[in-house]
């Protein structure tokens, strides 16, 4: 094969941000916006991305996802899209990654969400100098996922790195509208994560907020098999309250969940926080969008994807 393309989703995080680094498990949904990328055998003698030459500094995704899933095959051109924006917190460099590995695994020939998954993982801790396999594992399998040190039922597979293992595994899910309302900020993903840890280590509340989260996590599971959006809201509400105690929301990210709470069950924060990005479980999707950029933010209405990645 010559050329191929494939099609990634984002993803955000429903429940556990934070808490997973303690041990506590997360759950994760694909986001119905996506990254493609379509590759084909070049004539010409350098790989180039969107036309441009394809370097470490600015292409270091696409640059380890080569070496890993192509090899010195022979030159490439790689063009690109997304609806993803990036560096909001919804998992656009895993989307693009787990796009990438696929369309260059397909033209080499069969693949599976798990190979694509592994090698997204390797692509993004080799760029990164460390990774946690949530976003290139929902990018791969779609659907929400949940993560957790143990196996649990519906496992799809375990990855294991540095001492750290993460078991993922599917969860069903009931029909759910979304809108994610982007501040425009990028928050500090390290900065936050120390935040947190130092707090944990000085008060033994900030613990019991850890702790909390993680049972809110297993509630989640719960109310998700039960197609209970009520109890989902209930708990996403509960979780900010959590991650803003603890100190990783901003005044933008408040102020794009209050905008989006008269309309709908449930409104948080999704990722390190610090800037980035929220998601509501809406009630009136289109009300909700309004009331989040007349906030200040950027609204985007997605559902749970259900397919992951796809080879076009």
């Amino acid at each position: 094969m010559t050329e191929a393309g494939a099609r990634a989703p984002g993803k955000a995080i429903l429940f556990g941000e934070h808490a997973v680094v303690f041990g506590e498990g997360a759950i994760a949904v694909a986001l119905t916006l996506y990254f493609e990328t379509r590759v084909r055998v070049s004539g010409g003698d350098e790989t180039r991305v969107d036309g441009r030459p394809m370097d470490r500094k600015h292409h270091a995704y696409y640059q380890e996802a080569v070496r890993q899933a192509w090899g010195a095959r022979g030159p490439l051109e790689i063009t690109t899209s997304s609806s993803v924006p990036s560096s909001s917190g919804l998992g656009s460099s895993a989307a693009l990654t787990v796009a990438t590995v696929a369309a260059l695994k397909a033209m080499r020939g069969r693949l599976s969400q798990e190979d694509v998954a592994r090698t997204a993982f390797e692509v993004e801790f080799a760029v990164q100098g460390r990774a946690s396999p949530t976003d290139t594992s929902t990018a791969s399998h779609g659907r929400a996922v949940y993560i957790a040190r143990d196996e649990h039922e519906r496992h799809l597979w375990t990855v294991e790195k540095g001492g750290n293992r993460w078991c993922i595994h599917d969860l069903e899910f009931p029909p759910m509208d979304f809108v994610i309302g982007y501040t425009g900020k990028k928050g500090n993903t390290a900065e936050l994560i120390e935040r947190v840890r130092r707090a944990c280590e000085a008060d033994a509340g900030a613990r019991a907020r850890i702790a909390r989260i993680g049972a809110i996590v297993e509630e989640g599971r719960g109310a998700l098999a039960r197609h209970d959006l009520v109890r989902l809201g209930q708990l996403m509400d509960e979780n900010q309250g959590h991650l803003s105690a603890l100190g990783v929301s901003s005044p933008e990210l408040e102020a794009l969940i209050a905008a989006a709470r008269p309309h709908a069950l449930g409104a948080k924060l999704t990722g390190a926080g610090g800037g980035g990005s929220m998601i509501a479980l809406a009630r009136d999707s289109k009300a909700c969008s309004s009331a989040i950029e007349r906030a200040g933010g950027k609204a985007f209405q997605a559902k749970i994807d259900r397919e992951g990645v796809v080879v076009l």
